[in-house]
């Protein structure tokens, strides 16, 4: 069941792949020239302000858990990950911080209503502070999960250090 959800996922991130390129070529048709230009969808990127964003960001995310999802399979053959739960979530947690900034970096750059960026800045800056509560959870709980305690860490730390950032230089 777990694999066949992992296509289904690989699935909608090819189709929101071929929504982000067709809207993209469609709103950064000023850039086209004479001759083909394949980064037309990613110049584009912040025109359609955050449809553009969220349609890249389901693209990565529904092939990320797709492929996950098809390679640990069943719940028999994932034995080796059964420790670690509050890890993953605060890995995840990470991600979905990357993620918001991003998508606010996109409203940023593209020119979008500043009170739209800012959503997402609060959202980060939420994700933030759970990602702090999770990873005193992760910390304390038996057995650990290391693998996403670590890449969960670099994850975490270096979303919040560019949300500091942003926010410290005035870009919020």
């Amino acid at each position: 069941m777990k694999r066949m959800l992992g296509a289904v996922l690989a699935l909608a991130g090819g189709v929101a792949l071929f929504f982000f390129v067709s809207r993209g070529m469609h709103h950064g048709r000023s850039f086209l020239g004479a001759e083909y230009d394949p980064s037309v969808p990613f110049r584009a990127l912040g025109r359609d302000y955050p449809t553009d964003g969220f349609l890249l960001l389901g693209a990565l995310w529904g092939f990320i858990l797709g492929t996950w999802f098809i390679v640990t399979g069943d719940e028999g053959a994932s034995k080796a990950l059964q420790g670690g739960k509050s890890a993953r979530l605060f890995m995840l947690n990470g991600l979905l911080l990357l993620s918001s900034l991003f998508v606010g970096y996109v409203g940023g750059r593209g020119g979008a209503d500043p009170r739209a960026v800012a959503i997402f800045g609060v959202l980060a800056l939420g994700q933030g502070v759970l990602g702090l509560i999770l990873l005193l959870l992760a910390l304390t709980e038996r057995p650990k999960g290391f693998v996403s305690l670590a890449v969960g860490s670099v994850v975490w730390l270096g979303g919040t250090a560019a949300g500091v950032m942003v926010f410290m230089w005035g870009g919020a």
